[in-house]
């Protein structure tokens, strides 16, 4: 699989979201930043992912399309409120909502994103699709909103264990690649074991694609990325990486990348390269594909439960090929 096998996906996804947001277009200011966000250019896999768990139980995937929508709304609020919280200026190489349009507008506008995915949620479903669809979601969304606050927290902890680092990124990126695929079986009217197993194969899918994440931004090709090597380490991120290293590195280690992180370093470069080299002496490169290896095993374990054909399978195992075989 390759991009091009996404594009009905795409297509379909889209031109419902095109429809939607032209709706927007006589409501007001309130809508404008939400508008925005939901225009700058993306993959959309999150919403691509509902739509293809749809299509292992049946054809016309477009039944699935406002709940694709849920996802691929509620993603973009939490990119919106991420983006005021991290102060960033820009969001897919263009300037953030809050910065578009001012702080409150950007706020309030993401709260709307919230409700709007609610009422995306729910249409067209049936009382027992609701009964499922919505309290999964909500706990979805909880659990993002308190991983984005451990994330928070961590940064005033000098050293996090590999155990809560893995526990947060579950709750701020993995559970909703989680949802995107398990919300595609609730609306097909899948079996809940079904529906499980997507939600297992999508967490794990997630934690393997921060941990690919992390690897990128130390090791990978900055002409491939399109990002400085080691803007992690330069923002003092508390990454896999980073910790595997305080872990397998003892107190010698730790210490020193304790005080390259508290001390203002006015060579940004030469941290990079020390922390760098820290990394290839403990094989890090190594220990990162291993742990991405882990959770990529669990994926694929999860979705052979899963109670469809084959072929219809084989097009997400294709999806988490593409994913995670990602050099960018």
């Amino acid at each position: 699989m390759d991009l091009k096998d996404l594009i009905p996906y795409q297509r379909a996804f889209d031109q419902y979201l095109e429809t939607e947001l032209k709706r927007f277009d006589a409501a007001g200011p309130l809508y404008s930043p939400i508008k925005y966000i939901l225009s700058l250019p993306g993959k959309r896999i999150r919403p691509i992912m509902t739509l293809m768990s749809y299509h292992l139980f049946g054809n016309d995937f477009i039944t699935a399309l406002p709940q694709a929508l849920t996802v691929e709304t509620f993603h973009n609020f939490t990119l919106m409120h991420d983006d005021i919280m991290d102060a960033a200026p820009t969001r897919r190489g263009q300037p953030s909502a809050h910065i578009n349009f001012g702080l409150n507008p950007a706020i309030l506008s993401g709260d709307a994103m919230l409700i709007l995915a609610y009422q995306y949620l729910i249409r067209d479903l049936t009382p027992a699709q609701l009964s499922a669809a919505v309290p999964m979601f909500s706990q979805v969304a909880l659990d993002i909103c308190q991983g984005q606050q451990e994330d928070m927290d961590f940064e005033f902890q000098q050293v996090v264990p590999i155990a809560s680092y893995l526990d947060m990124i579950k709750k701020k990126t993995a559970i909703l690649l989680g949802l995107s695929l398990s919300m595609g079986a609730v609306v097909a009217g899948a079996s809940e074991e079904s529906i499980k197993s997507l939600n297992d194969c999508g967490i794990a899918v997630g934690m393997a694609f921060q941990i690919h994440d992390d690897y990128l931004d130390a090791f990978g090709n900055p002409k491939m990325t399109g990002k400085q090597t080691g803007g992690d380490i330069i923002n003092n991120k508390k990454t896999f990486l980073w910790l595997k290293a305080c872990a397998l590195g003892g107190v010698r280690v730790q210490q020193e990348l304790i005080s390259l992180n508290e001390t203002q370093i006015d060579n940004p470069k030469a941290k990079i390269d020390r922390v760098l080299e820290i990394y290839r002496s403990l094989d890090l490169e190594t220990h990162c594909i291993a742990q991405q290896h882990h959770y990529t095993t669990q994926a694929i374990d999860a979705l052979n439960l899963v109670e469809s054909t084959d072929e219809a399978k084989q097009r997400i195992f294709d999806l988490i090929s593409l994913l995670l075989g990602r050099n960018h």
